[in-house]
């Protein structure tokens, strides 16, 4: 989870606008998380696919913490099969 602000240590998923398996890009709003004080789109940092979400909608994440994966997308035809 990117910084949120100085005396920002954690916040709470919101919401996720994405799933498992959606292609996603850079910049691209993934979901929503809040703090005490705002609400905070979190953006994708890198285009991809997404692979898990490992911060579930209303569970908790400090500042550092990975909240989702995004990983290559896979080749369309695999060979050998």
């Amino acid at each position: 989870m990117p910084s949120l602000g100085e005396s920002v240590t954690e916040a709470t998923v919101g919401s996720w606008q994405k799933k498992v398996g959606d292609t996603v890009v850079a910049g691209e709003s993934l979901g929503s998380v809040y703090t005490d004080k705002a609400e905070v789109e979190i953006e994708a940092p890198v285009s991809g696919v997404l692979r898990e979400i490992v911060v579930g909608e209303n569970e908790t994440a400090k500042v550092g913490d990975t909240l989702a994966v995004i990983g290559p997308p896979e080749a369309s035809s695999r060979s050998g099969e």
